[in-house]
Protein backbone atom coordinates (compact mmCIF):
# COMPACT_ATOMS: atom_id res chain seq x y z
CA UNK A 1 0.00 0.00 0.00
CA UNK A 2 2.85 2.36 0.77
CA UNK A 3 4.26 1.88 -2.69
CA UNK A 4 0.91 2.67 -4.36
CA UNK A 5 0.51 5.94 -2.44
CA UNK A 6 4.13 6.91 -3.23
CA UNK A 7 3.50 6.17 -6.90
CA UNK A 8 0.29 8.21 -6.79
CA UNK A 9 2.15 11.13 -5.16
CA UNK A 10 4.82 10.98 -7.84
CA UNK A 11 2.15 10.99 -10.60
CA UNK A 12 0.41 13.96 -8.98
CA UNK A 13 3.76 15.77 -8.76
CA UNK A 14 4.52 15.05 -12.43
CA UNK A 15 1.05 16.29 -13.49
CA UNK A 16 1.59 19.50 -11.53
CA UNK A 17 5.03 20.00 -13.12
CA UNK A 18 3.71 19.39 -16.66
CA UNK A 19 0.80 21.79 -16.14
CA UNK A 20 3.21 24.37 -14.68
CA UNK A 21 5.60 24.01 -17.64
CA UNK A 22 2.73 24.36 -20.10
CA UNK A 23 1.56 27.52 -18.33
CA UNK A 24 5.08 28.97 -18.54
CA UNK A 25 5.35 28.09 -22.24
CA UNK A 26 1.99 29.69 -23.02
CA UNK A 27 2.95 32.81 -21.08
CA UNK A 28 6.31 33.13 -22.84
CA UNK A 29 4.68 32.48 -26.21
CA UNK A 30 2.05 35.16 -25.64
CA UNK A 31 4.72 37.69 -24.58
CA UNK A 32 6.77 36.99 -27.69
CA UNK A 33 3.66 37.42 -29.81
CA UNK A 34 2.94 40.83 -28.29
CA UNK A 35 6.48 41.98 -29.06
CA UNK A 36 6.00 40.95 -32.69
CA UNK A 37 2.75 42.89 -32.88
CA UNK A 38 4.39 45.90 -31.21
CA UNK A 39 7.32 45.94 -33.66
CA UNK A 40 4.99 45.59 -36.63
CA UNK A 41 3.34 48.87 -35.57
CA UNK A 42 6.58 50.74 -36.34
CA UNK A 43 5.83 52.79 -39.41
CA UNK A 44 8.70 53.19 -41.83
CA UNK A 45 8.97 56.55 -43.55
CA UNK A 46 7.41 56.52 -46.98
CA UNK A 47 6.13 59.15 -49.38
CA UNK A 48 7.00 62.80 -49.92
CA UNK A 49 8.66 64.90 -47.18
CA UNK A 50 9.58 68.59 -47.17
CA UNK A 51 12.96 69.28 -45.56
CA UNK A 52 12.64 72.10 -43.03
CA UNK A 53 16.08 72.03 -41.35
CA UNK A 54 19.66 70.92 -42.06
CA UNK A 55 22.23 70.65 -39.27
CA UNK A 56 19.96 72.47 -36.80
CA UNK A 57 19.45 75.40 -39.20
CA UNK A 58 15.93 76.20 -40.38
CA UNK A 59 15.78 76.52 -44.16
CA UNK A 60 14.63 79.78 -45.77
CA UNK A 61 16.38 79.93 -49.18
CA UNK A 62 15.63 76.50 -50.60
CA UNK A 63 13.43 73.62 -49.58
CA UNK A 64 14.70 70.17 -50.60
CA UNK A 65 12.30 67.25 -50.69
CA UNK A 66 12.71 63.56 -49.95
CA UNK A 67 10.41 61.11 -51.74
CA UNK A 68 10.82 57.62 -50.28
CA UNK A 69 9.52 54.68 -52.34
CA UNK A 70 9.85 51.49 -50.25
CA UNK A 71 8.45 49.27 -53.03
CA UNK A 72 11.26 50.19 -55.45
CA UNK A 73 13.92 51.02 -52.83
CA UNK A 74 14.35 54.50 -54.34
CA UNK A 75 14.74 58.01 -52.98
CA UNK A 76 14.05 60.94 -55.28
CA UNK A 77 13.27 64.61 -54.89
CA UNK A 78 14.50 68.14 -55.21
CA UNK A 79 17.84 69.03 -53.67
CA UNK A 80 16.79 72.70 -53.65
CA UNK A 81 17.53 73.55 -57.27
CA UNK A 82 18.24 70.25 -59.01
CA UNK A 83 16.44 66.91 -59.01
CA UNK A 84 18.22 63.91 -57.47
CA UNK A 85 17.65 60.19 -57.11
CA UNK A 86 19.35 57.21 -55.58
CA UNK A 87 19.01 53.70 -54.22
CA UNK A 88 17.46 53.43 -50.75
CA UNK A 89 19.23 51.17 -48.28
CA UNK A 90 17.03 50.83 -45.22
CA UNK A 91 17.08 48.38 -42.33
CA UNK A 92 15.51 48.75 -38.90
CA UNK A 93 16.38 52.34 -38.05
CA UNK A 94 19.26 52.77 -40.53
CA UNK A 95 18.82 54.93 -43.63
CA UNK A 96 21.23 55.63 -46.48
CA UNK A 97 21.04 56.61 -50.12
CA UNK A 98 23.57 55.05 -52.51
CA UNK A 99 24.44 55.85 -56.13
CA UNK A 100 23.01 59.38 -56.05
CA UNK A 101 22.47 61.02 -59.43
CA UNK A 102 21.58 64.68 -59.88
CA UNK A 103 20.73 67.15 -62.63
CA UNK A 104 23.21 70.02 -63.12
CA UNK A 105 21.37 73.35 -63.29
CA UNK A 106 22.70 76.44 -61.57
CA UNK A 107 20.64 78.55 -59.17
CA UNK A 108 21.49 81.46 -56.87
CA UNK A 109 24.44 81.04 -54.49
CA UNK A 110 22.29 80.69 -51.33
CA UNK A 111 20.15 77.98 -52.97
CA UNK A 112 23.24 76.16 -54.24
CA UNK A 113 24.77 76.28 -50.74
CA UNK A 114 21.67 74.55 -49.31
CA UNK A 115 21.70 72.02 -52.15
CA UNK A 116 25.38 71.19 -51.67
CA UNK A 117 24.90 70.65 -47.93
CA UNK A 118 21.72 68.57 -48.44
CA UNK A 119 23.33 66.28 -51.05
CA UNK A 120 26.36 65.78 -48.82
CA UNK A 121 24.18 64.86 -45.84
CA UNK A 122 21.66 62.65 -47.67
CA UNK A 123 24.59 60.62 -49.03
CA UNK A 124 25.85 59.68 -45.55
CA UNK A 125 24.51 56.74 -43.52
CA UNK A 126 22.03 57.90 -40.88
CA UNK A 127 19.52 56.67 -38.33
CA UNK A 128 15.87 57.53 -38.88
CA UNK A 129 13.11 58.27 -36.40
CA UNK A 130 9.54 59.03 -37.40
CA UNK A 131 7.23 60.75 -34.90
CA UNK A 132 3.87 61.56 -36.41
CA UNK A 133 4.51 63.45 -39.65
CA UNK A 134 8.07 64.43 -38.71
CA UNK A 135 11.04 62.45 -40.01
CA UNK A 136 14.40 62.99 -38.28
CA UNK A 137 17.59 61.69 -39.87
CA UNK A 138 20.61 61.69 -37.56
CA UNK A 139 24.25 61.09 -38.42
CA UNK A 140 26.82 59.60 -36.07
CA UNK A 141 28.12 63.11 -35.38
CA UNK A 142 24.82 64.92 -34.82
CA UNK A 143 21.20 64.29 -33.85
CA UNK A 144 18.49 65.65 -36.18
CA UNK A 145 20.89 66.23 -39.07
CA UNK A 146 17.94 66.45 -41.47
CA UNK A 147 14.41 67.24 -40.29
CA UNK A 148 11.54 66.80 -42.74
CA UNK A 149 7.77 66.86 -42.47
CA UNK A 150 5.29 64.83 -44.48
CA UNK A 151 4.15 66.87 -47.47
CA UNK A 152 0.51 67.98 -47.57
CA UNK A 153 0.32 66.40 -51.03
CA UNK A 154 0.63 62.91 -49.47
Amino acid sequence: MIQVSTLKNRLDFMKTMIIGLLAVCVTIGSCAGSKTIESSKTVQPEGLYDVIALDHTRLTEAHPTINIDLNQNRVTGSAGCNQYGGTLVMSQNNFSVDSIICTKMYCSDPVMAVEFKFLKLIGTPMRWLQKGDTLSLSSNESENTIIAVKSNGQ
